[in-house]
């Protein structure tokens, strides 16, 4: 399900009361696109009325809870098919997405066997065979700066971190002589010689971080150590479409609509000696982006 940044839109924006087919969701998809945010803008809520996952984010991968399960805390749920993994902990499960009465974002803290887990926390009841979907949260991997705790996610505004996970890597090559690591402890030892570093949870409420910055203060782990690397996963965006990005979705569909009947979207005029030709269906032009630049994904650090 992708981006439909024109739904529910009719304040003159200067198309017609329906549009062709397939028109809103191409200007939407190409926003997305242009402003590397794949997941789209617009957030979905909980049962409760909080952020719980992306509405247009398509799940990488989709469980059925074998029996009914009740709200709690470390609630034992099997799932089919029984392919969890023993590194599934801190993974998040989006819950009855297609239920806006009960949909929910839980996280795994435990993993018995390949298909019974443990979720932190339950708000809702949820029949046997509902549907618990991965991958509709946001998912980034943060290296953290050398000697600090503050890591840097590339969407924002940030609205919600859902799960956060941490763990102990190898030095960096700055902080090694011969070998051996200037800021050596014991837990970094066996960390490093010891096979791949595990993910370690992190709990969520000792955190802060700012919604405009999306700078997150992480906590030292085990030993007082700081985190190598840190796994972010969080919800950013806004509950409904911004202005700016209906406008320029709507500026889009006028170009397709426009360019409709021609192929690839080619639009030819000739007066005399003159020809003009414009690619209306498939540019963004500078108006448009200057309306999306403020919605942009980071790819810098």
């Amino acid at each position: 399900m992708g981006s439909n940044y024109l739904q529910g839109v009719n304040d003159g924006f200067g198309l017609p009361a329906t549009l062709p087919a397939g028109v809103a969701q191409l200007a939407s998809t190409l926003i997305d696109a242009e402003i590397k945010r794949p997941e789209g803008l617009i957030y979905t809520k909980d049962g409760n009325g909080n952020p719980c996952a992306m509405a247009s984010m398509t799940p990488s991968f989709t469980y059925k809870l074998g029996s009914a399960i009740t709200p709690g805390t470390n609630v034992v749920v099997t799932v089919t098919p029984a392919n969890i993994r023993a590194d599934s902990i801190g993974e998040v499960l989006v819950l009855d997405f297609a239920n806006p009465a009960a949909v929910e974002a839980c996280v795994i803290v435990a993993v018995n066997g390949t298909n019974q887990i443990t979720l932190g926390n339950v708000q809702f009841s949820h029949a046997s065979g509902a549907l618990a979907d991965v991958g509709r949260v946001i998912s980034e991997d943060r290296t953290t700066p050398s000697k600090r705790s503050i890591v840097r996610v590339a969407k924002f505004p940030l609205v919600s971190v859902v799960s956060m996970l941490g763990r102990y890597s190898y030095g960096r090559r700055s902080d090694q002589v011969g070998g051996l690591y200037q800021d050596m402890n014991l837990l970094a030892s066996i960390q490093s010689f010891g096979g791949p570093p595990p993910w370690i949870p992190i709990a969520i409420p000792p955190s802060s971080w700012s919604d405009a910055t999306g700078e997150i203060w992480v906590p030292a782990g085990e030993l007082l150590s700081y985190y190598s690397d840190v796994r972010i996963k969080y919800v950013a965006g806004y509950p409904t479409v911004p202005d700016p990005v209906a406008r320029a979705a709507a500026q889009i569909a006028s170009g397709l609509i426009q360019t409709s009947n021609l192929s690839g979207g080619l639009q030819r005029i000739t007066a005399g000696d003159t020809t003009m030709m414009r690619f209306a269906a498939t540019t963004l032009d500078n108006d448009v982006k200057k309306l999306l630049d403020p919605f942009r994904a980071r790819t810098t650090f």
